[in-house]
């Protein structure tokens, strides 16, 4: 069998062992994060007719939200297919991984890079799920996957998969600018099928945008993002939440410590692997492939800036260890030594995906069984078994996750609204939504300032808190009895003279 055609057969074989996996073990897993449901919950909004930026607070560029509400339009709202892309977008990734390496160095090399990266991606189940980021890395590695091709139509291709990642994630420019580089350099004759490919994209999206007049107020969003993301996302290079002295804290000696310290390593590679492939890649030699590589690589690196944590860094991993893998064949025995390494440290991440299976039971929820942590299911149940389908449900701050999960009615047009990063006046819109159409039920956490700063903690100057919609929520909504709390929020259910305060417009 041609190289090239086994390589190809053995990258679907990836994609295809990587979604069964995913699909068995995770469509269903229910991990609550505060970030999965600002896709999820704007895409379902958008079944009804509802227009980003316009009908709802449209936090991110469109894409995403296009890709999720396609899903749900073909096969309706469920938990597995609020997965589905992301499942899709984690299987390509692995496809991709192997197939570059393969071509650019060794087929062996490429079976460690798929199994050092698909180890640590599925490591915390909760980060495998719904993000633009997942969409936009996905879509760049194929770009420049398609840059590597023997294809005629590659760079026309790489064009259309550059936009597209762009459209998910603005940010993803740098990489199509990367490849603009690259190509003056190297190959300009791929410069105008580049571009191409960009406009079959970009200008159909455009003209969606104009056709349901939601361009003009698409583009004060990005002014909004500009001004306001910043501000509370500041986050050093290669940071953690908590910062990694807390990793270290109770070791009881020095050989614990070691251990931990290894783990640690593991956390921070996201980090480490960008630094990595530029130093790799000038010891390497110039060579055409890992030139665009390189390039592109940094260019999505810098993509994650401001806030430039360790979380945020792994949405980018895949092209940065390709060049570390690549360029680490030119010295065998090293490459060879840091390659099993990293696969057992990758295993040994990667099995928490599989061991933290075994404390999780199932719940019955109107979007499917969910699979999700025995702690949580009492609760989880009782929220359920209380809070109805298109019954009113406010979720405040994060969480939009819920409204996905209960199939509840959201009477105010934001997904969630965060403190630090929005604003007052997004405060009072949402205030004046919930004074006209109380809902029957709100899930609110007191969000502590020691809790602010620990997830933003260069954001001391910003407010952690909206007191008048906090006052508003505390003087007409009251716990329930018996308590249902999850993740540090409390179910609280109308009182009875809401109604009336609500006409009278208080």
């Amino acid at each position: 069998m041609p190289d090239t055609r086994s390589r190809n057969l053995t990258a679907i074989a990836i994609f295809a062992g990587v979604f069964a996996l995913l699909f068995i073990f995770h469509s269903h897993r229910f991990v609550a994060t505060n970030d999965e449901g600002m896709i999820l919950e704007p895409a379902q909004r958008m079944l009804s007719g509802a227009r980003p930026y316009v009908d709802f607070f449209g936090y991110m560029s469109p894409g995403s939200y296009w890709i999720q509400a396609q899903v749900y339009r073909v096969f309706g709202v469920a938990m597995w297919t609020s997965r589905v892309v992301v499942m899709f977008d984690l299987s390509l990734e692995c496809a991709l991984v192997f197939w570059i390496v393969a071509r650019v160095a060794s087929r062996r090399a490429a079976v460690a890079a798929v199994l050092i990266f698909a180890g640590f991606q599925i490591a915390d189940p909760s980060y495998v799920t719904s993000a633009h980021r997942w969409d936009s890395a996905a879509l760049a590695l194929a770009g420049v996957a398609a840059g590597l091709s023997e294809w005629k139509w590659r760079w026309l291709a790489s064009g259309a998969l550059l936009a597209a990642a762009t459209w998910c994630t603005p940010a993803l420019a740098l990489v199509g600018g990367a490849v603009v580089l690259f190509l003056a350099i190297r190959e300009r004759g791929g410069l105008a099928p580049f571009a191409a490919g960009i406009a079959t994209v970009s200008i159909p999206a455009v003209a969606a945008l104009g056709w349901t007049g939601t361009f003009g107020a698409f583009l004060k969003q990005l002014a909004w993002l500009r001004t306001n993301y910043a501000a509370v996302n500041v986050m050093p290079y290669g940071s953690i939440i908590g910062g990694y002295r807390a990793l270290f804290e109770g070791s009881a000696n020095a050989a614990e410590a070691a251990v931990r310290a290894v783990l640690v390593l593991g956390v921070a590679l996201p980090a480490i692997l960008p630094v990595a492939a530029v130093g790799l890649f000038a010891l390497r030699g110039r060579r055409r492939d890992l030139e665009l590589l390189t390039l592109a690589a940094v260019a999505i690196t810098a993509t994650v800036f401001p806030r430039a944590d360790v979380a945020h860094l792994m949405f980018i991993e895949a092209l940065p260890l390709v060049v570390c893998v690549a360029a680490l064949t030119r010295f065998p025995r090293a490459g060879a030594a840091l390659a099993m390494a990293g696969v057992v440290l990758a295993g040994i991440f990667g099995m928490n995906f599989f061991t933290t299976l075994r404390g999780t039971e199932m719940v019955a929820s109107p979007i499917g069984e969910l699979r999700v942590a025995s702690q949580q299911a009492p609760d989880l149940a009782g929220l359920f078994a209380k809070v109805r389908p298109r019954q009113g449900l406010f979720v405040y701050p994060y969480m939009p996750i819920v409204y996905v999960a209960t199939q509840t009615t959201n009477p105010t047009r934001f997904s969630y609204l965060a403190p630090g990063m929005m604003t007052e006046r997004e405060a009072s819109e949402a205030l004046d939504e919930l004074r006209a159409s109380p809902p029957e039920w709100v899930l609110y956490m007191k969000l502590s300032r020691e809790e602010f700063l620990r997830v933003f903690p260069h954001a001391t100057g910003l407010d952690w808190h909206f007191a008048s919609l906090e006052e508003w929520l505390d003087a007409n909504y009251a716990p329930v009895e018996p308590a249902v709390s999850l993740w540090g929020y409390r179910l609280c259910r109308r009182n009875g003279a809401v109604g009336e305060k609500a006409v009278k417009g208080l």
